[in-house]
């Protein structure tokens, strides 16, 4: 078998390599931490929630927003934290129903931050580190959705 003909087996190959792992691994923690945020949201007070999340001098303002989330806007996180966390769990089992998973996650987390941040101006009661954890959350779905998509062109998720 020539060089030429063995890369191009490589190419070909369905079998992930050692970075697919490591970035699905990260994927995964990503969304168990997200996940733990709305366990805290649900099982501390918005004081409690806001000691953990942000800085000491937008504590009280924070803590007020978080006591005024509508039901349907929390039930939207939960939805993008869950579906975020099968994602990762399905893109581990190599199946490609990963990237419609991380498709419905990123859709509904960008519905979560325009009412944060458009309909509740949530950036008035919140330090620039936060805003800039939601930001690269924001880009980290996008990510996810596109490692996906790769990889399901590649033949590593079926």
């Amino acid at each position: 078998m020539s060089p030429k003909v063995i890369i191009m087996a490589k190419e070909n190959s369905s079998r992930p390599g050692v970075l697919f792992w490591v970035i699905s691994i990260a994927l995964l923690l990503w969304g168990l931490g997200g996940i733990s945020i709305y366990l805290a949201y649900f099982v501390e007070s918005p004081g409690e929630f806001a000691e953990s999340a942000e800085a000491e001098v937008n504590r009280e303002a924070y803590a007020e927003y978080v006591a005024n989330i509508p039901p349907w806007a929390v039930v939207v996180g939960v939805g993008a934290a869950v579906t975020r966390l099968l994602g990762a769990l399905f893109l581990l089992l190599r199946r490609a129903l990963a990237r419609p998973l991380f498709i419905m996650s990123t859709a509904l987390f960008l519905v979560a931050m325009y009412r944060a941040f458009v309909l509740a101006h949530v950036a008035d009661v919140m330090s620039s580190a936060h805003i800039f954890v939601e930001v690269g959350f924001v880009a980290l779905s996008f990510f996810a959705v596109w490692f996906s998509h790769q990889n399901k062109s590649k033949g590593i998720l079926k």
